[in-house]
């Protein structure tokens, strides 16, 4: 074999030994890359998996309200107080097609499941299903009412 012949080869053999590497190199790299990722994503999944009860809203919520129920505008605000048992009260005051109407008591029972989302029943029988969000220092609700297109936002009073 020819000095050249040789060189070729060595060189040839030297060239597959760091394709070879960085191919050994490029998947370790991948499978470590995927490794974390992995990890990281079960860690935001974790985090990101909802966890709510009862207790999640407990305290003092200020409320805005505004719709319309049977074809009329209506607007609201309250104090509301949750008991982290399932249970409000509190005091709301509001407009109906501009006519204010005095200050009431409200009250009522709700009930938060696992996922964050609750169920709420005035005493006057009227039904709300909503989300909690930021870890309850919000509720976002919607009337649940034939007739009705009412939101209601209650944010943690501090």
């Amino acid at each position: 074999m020819s000095i050249f012949m040789q060189r070729y080869f060595d060189y040839t053999n030297l060239m597959n030994f760091k394709i070879q590497g960085f191919f050994t190199t490029l998947i370790i790299g991948t499978v470590s890359a995927l490794t974390i990722s992995d990890a990281i994503s079960q860690k935001v999944n974790a985090q990101a998996t909802p966890s709510c009860n009862n207790a999640t809203i407990t305290g003092s919520y200020g409320s805005k309200t505004t719709g319309t129920i049977i074809g009329k505008s209506i607007a609201g605000v309250g104090l509301i107080k949750l008991d982290g048992r399932g249970n409000y009260q509190g005091t709301a005051i509001g407009s109906v097609d501009g006519s204010i109407l005095p200050t009431e008591t409200v009250s009522g029972t709700y009930s938060v499941k696992q996922d964050c989302t609750v169920q709420i029943r005035t005493s006057s029988g009227d039904t709300y299903s909503g989300i909690i969000v930021d870890g309850g220092r919000e509720i976002f609700l919607l009337a649940t009412v034939p007739g009705t297109v009412v939101v209601e936002t209650l944010k943690k009073v501090n």
